[in-house]
């Protein structure tokens, strides 16, 4: 188990934790929650001995092994290959043979006694040797390393030679494969992409140790940690219960605790006021000491340390714009003409759908996304926007680009010049920047306000298509819940590239997912995409094409006939008439098809027993006949503006 007995820590004039007692026993799955800054990752360097209490103690049994993965790395010998480093993960399993190898050398000079003694020696290292695992390393470090995303190939390459989020990775699995007594995970799905966050829940679930994990990944929190302690405000609090029963009685914990010095605060403004009103009579001095004693004696009740969330991200209501939003056909792109991240692609995004790209780091996620945004042109194939498409783009690293000396106001003011001072802050106000805030200088943000920052600047200009590459990086789980209810209003087509597996959850209704045999379209949400790997059946049962070709149907765009002439005034106003009740009864119709296709996906995920022949058979038709419809809608459309 390990105790911290009224332990303090302080960086410079900030006390990160004021006389904190807390236990955690043997076994036990922590989930460790708080605030950015709260003093989360502290804890974790106290009981490693990276850094010394102030004040307090802090109990470890005797030779505990800890496994320890850091936010930041910490490679130990980088002149190995990646699977050496891994394997070289316990530092017991290279003395123990170099031991045994030299009493055997020793044993021929040895006497009886001393052979018997060596002999029981050897055995004794045999059995640490197998109990470390050392037998099995190697192959641990080999499922472990292809569990996060590397390729067999990549084994015998340095480990220098890969770039840092990759290196994490491998501490990742080196940490895991050690097997520790006491495992401590400090953000490890920072650099992990999906697949990779499911490989890591599944490994850790068979962990058989006491683990500590610091994570903002609400999914790897709900379903590992059966403790919960929380750090605010300098305190700790510990609950004997998971993420969500965490969250429960939280909430219950402040009412209660509020209610508490409530009463408290009545009762000793009642004590104050007798000792305000009585001190100078004479008469009443004995009551007046004995009420300054009471006084003194009472246990002050501090305000609970709530976890204020401040991550408001209201997202304005998108432009109207066509049914088809984007289309690839036979898309590709290239770096050297050789290797190609994707070719041969048909895709189209259609108004309304919120699609999530999945696949580990590495397969083109990202290209794809800046491709579809126009920041990356096609190497191969056409880019097609649809009608009044506004295209709101943000990068991996755009919020950590932004210009550190311009402040809050001017960075949204540039997204869009000609708005209003009072546009601007009106709209800053709705992403948590109010009054003086807007005057903020980016390099003091922190990253959840840089995030909100970045959005607020894409939508000064609001967009219609939102094409999101790890939005949630930054994020701690009060902004990552505001950014997922914001997007889950939001009207527009949705794209985003996501390792928060909650988050995807949350948001999309339609996965597609690339690896090494290409790009398959899944017209389900997360859990549906799930459920087709589980059973085996990569590519699904949809009209959408498959590997490699997904596809969805979508009438060409900037195809209008001429713009109507004529004198008579009368004429043009009857026609301008018939053409908006036509736009109108075609919207009517494409809707009424999109909401036969929503339901004909959901009981394609709902039913196992579906007939999947005839239900593919009529999302073709509709397929077809929005597409037929689309046409008619822009070219309708156009005619009309003409």
């Amino acid at each position: 188990m390990i105790d911290f007995i009224q332990v303090s820590k302080q960086f410079g004039a900030q006390d990160v934790l004021k006389s904190v007692t807390f236990r955690i026993n043997a076994g036990e799955r922590v989930g460790i929650v708080g605030p950015n800054g709260a003093g989360k990752s502290t804890i974790f360097s106290l009981i490693g001995r990276d850094i010394e209490a102030d004040q307090g103690e802090i109990a470890l049994p005797k030779h505990t092994r800890i496994g320890y993965l850091h936010q930041q790395l910490n490679p130990h010998a980088v002149d190995l290959n990646l699977l050496d480093y891994t394997e070289d993960s316990i530092p017991e399993l290279k003395s123990i043979p170099a031991t045994i190898h030299d009493l055997e050398a020793r044993m021929a000079s040895m006497n009886a006694d001393e052979k018997a003694r060596a002999l029981k020696r050897i055995g004794d290292l045999q059995h640490t040797f197998e109990h470390l695992g050392g037998y099995e390393m190697r192959a641990r470090a080999e499922a472990a390393l292809c569990g996060l995303g590397f390729h067999v190939a990549e084994f015998e390459k340095p480990f220098a030679s890969f770039s840092g989020g990759w290196q994490m990775r491998a501490e990742l699995a080196r940490t895991l494969i050690a097997n520790p007594d006491l495992l401590m995970l400090d953000e490890p799905s920072n650099f992990l992409d999906l697949p990779a966050v499911e490989w890591l829940q599944k490994f850790l679930r068979s962990y058989e140790g006491t683990m500590l994990l610091i994570s903002h990944d609400r999914y790897l929190l709900r379903s590992l940690a059966t403790v919960t302690l929380e750090i605010a405000g300098g305190n700790t609090t510990r609950y004997q219960g998971g993420y969500d029963y965490y969250l429960k009685e939280r909430e219950e914990r402040i009412i209660h605790q509020l209610a508490a010095k409530k009463n408290q605060d009545r009762e000793i403004e009642q004590i104050e006021s007798f000792i305000r009103r009585f001190r100078a009579k004479s008469t009443k001095a004995s009551q007046v000491q004995s009420r300054i004693k009471q006084l003194e004696k009472i246990e002050r009740i501090e305000a609970p340390a709530t976890i204020v969330n401040n991550s408001k991200i209201r997202l304005g209501e998108p432009p109207r714009s066509g049914h088809e939003i984007m289309r690839l056909e036979k898309g590709g792109i290239t770096y050297d003409g050789q290797r190609w991240i994707f070719n041969a692609l048909d895709l189209n995004v259609n108004r309304g759908e919120k699609i999530a790209l999945v696949g580990y780091n590495g397969m083109g996620k990202t290209t794809l996304l800046r491709s579809l945004a126009g920041a990356l042109e096609l190497s191969a194939g056409k880019r097609v926007v649809g009608h009044k498409v506004v295209i709101g783009y943000q990068s991996q690293d755009f919020a950590e680009t932004m210009p550190p000396e311009k402040s809050v106001y001017h960075i949204v003011k540039e997204g869009n010049p000609v708005a209003s001072e009072a546009e601007v802050r009106n709209l800053l106000g709705g992403f948590g920047f109010s009054g003086d805030s807007v005057d903020k200088k980016c390099e003091v943000l922190s990253g959840g306000e840089k995030i909100r920052l970045a959005f607020a600047r894409l939508f000064i200009d609001p967009p219609n298509f939102l094409l999101l590459d790890e939005p949630t990086t930054h994020l701690d789980v009060n902004g990552r819940e505001a950014l997922e209810n914001a997007l889950k209003s939001y009207k527009g087509a949705l794209c985003v590239v996501s390792h928060d597996v909650t988050f995807v959850r949350a948001i999309a209704d339609q996965i597609i997912a690339i690896d090494d045999t290409g790009v398959t379209r899944f017209p389900g949400n997360y859990d549906y995409y799930l459920e087709k790997l589980e059973t085996g059946n990569g590519k699904p049962e949809s009209p959408t094409g498959g590997r490699g070709s997904v596809r969805a149907s979508g009438g060409e765009s900037g195809s209008s006939p001429p713009a109507a002439k004529g004198k008579d005034a009368r004429k043009a106003r009857a026609a301008q008439r018939d053409a908006e009740k036509a736009l109108k009864k075609i919207e009517n119709k494409v809707e009424k098809l999109t909401a036969e296709q929503t339901e004909l996906t959901n009981e394609m995920m709902a039913r196992r027993d579906a007939d999947f022949a005839t239900i593919n058979a009529r999302l073709a038709k509709i397929q077809s006949e929005i597409q037929r419809l689309e046409a008619e809608w822009e070219t309708t459309a156009e005619a009309l503006e003409d």
